[in-house]
């Protein structure tokens, strides 16, 4: 019978563990999800059991939370000490061809192929999921989504369908302004957690924050969620954002808190996309805004966010 084999490190991604099992095991069944502190009977060997799981399930996910690369054991990591678990599991779903799927628990990022163990260091890049405690409900829904047509009934495994989406912040940056940041945001109550934030402190480094990326005329669609941030101080102001395709400009769109947007448009074999977001009045020369601070006037700070802007192939 194919499986999903939860796989997360003690101290770091334990609670989390727990609940994509309760979510996984209410739908898919009790026997379809394997997780180590619930799946191996009182008495039975341990390891025998937890060779024998990842080495036939069909999907892997493995949870990765702030303290996945720091837990030590030793004086060195422990996903490079020799024996370790973590570390031996995903090494058995890769090598007899299960899917693997990060998931990126609360704001962590995914971790770079130099960092981890050669082993397992094409786990770096495999497209991920992530689970929020502010959205967790969506966000095991999309655990689910994903790994149930991996799991047949009769207990076949399909063949794995190809990626259709991804997240533009996995993508390399091809260049960005000083006060353009890659992280979560907060958008009229939800939570993004990999979104493109423009936010500047005292003053801008420039008035309009960008950031590109390379397509490489992979994809067809682009979608993101664009508005103020919700701790935004000026819950007042207005955010205009551009996408601009291989030189192009798309918009602008205009949005404010609590009021976001959603923004789609075709990429069909761009090479080249650019996001900009700007809020109109912003103080640009930085002589000035020190000016303001000092009187203390407003230099109309923006506190913008893409939020979760995606691809679809």
């Amino acid at each position: 019978m194919s499986i999903v084999f939860i796989n997360f490190r003690g101290g770091d991604t334990q609670d989390s563990a727990v609940l994509v099992d309760q979510k996984l095991s209410r739908v898919l069944g009790r026997d379809r999800v394997f997780r180590s502190s619930t799946s191996i009977d009182p008495g039975v060997p341990f390891d025998p059991e937890l060779v024998r799981a990842a080495s036939t399930c069909a999907v892997m996910l493995v949870l990765i939370g702030p303290h996945w690369l720091t837990v030590t054991g030793g004086g060195l990591p422990r996903l490079h000490v020799p024996g370790d678990w973590v570390r031996l599991e995903i090494e058995l779903a890769l090598r007899n061809g299960a899917r693997v799927v990060p998931v990126l628990v609360g704001d962590t990022r995914l971790p770079e192929a130099v960092d981890l163990p050669p082993t397992i260091a094409a786990l770096a890049g495999h497209q991920y999921l992530r689970l929020h405690h502010r959205s967790a409900e969506y966000d095991l829904a999309q655990i689910l989504d994903a790994v149930r047509p991996l799991v047949g009934s009769d207990g076949s495994v399909p063949p794995p369908p190809p990626a259709d989406t991804t997240r533009l912040a996995t993508l390399p940056v091809a260049g960005r302004s000083p006060d353009v940041s890659l992280g979560g945001a907060d958008l009229n109550g939800r939570h993004y957690g990999d979104s493109v934030v423009y936010r500047c402190s005292g003053f801008c480094h420039e008035p309009k924050g960008q950031i590109e990326f390379n397509l490489g005329r992979r994809f067809r669609r682009f979608e993101a969620t664009v508005g103020v941030l919700d701790d935004a101080v000026d819950a007042g102001q207005t955010g205009v954002f551009e996408v601009f395709v291989d030189g192009s400009p798309r918009g602008p769109h205009t949005a404010g808190q609590g009021a976001p947007r959603v923004v789609r448009l075709d990429v069909t074999d761009a090479l080249r996309l650019r996001l900009v977001a700007y809020r109109p009045g912003t103080t640009a020369h930085p002589m000035l805004a020190g000016a303001n601070i000092a009187g203390g006037r407003s230099n109309r700070l923006p506190e913008l966010a893409w939020g979760n802007p995606t691809l679809y192939v």
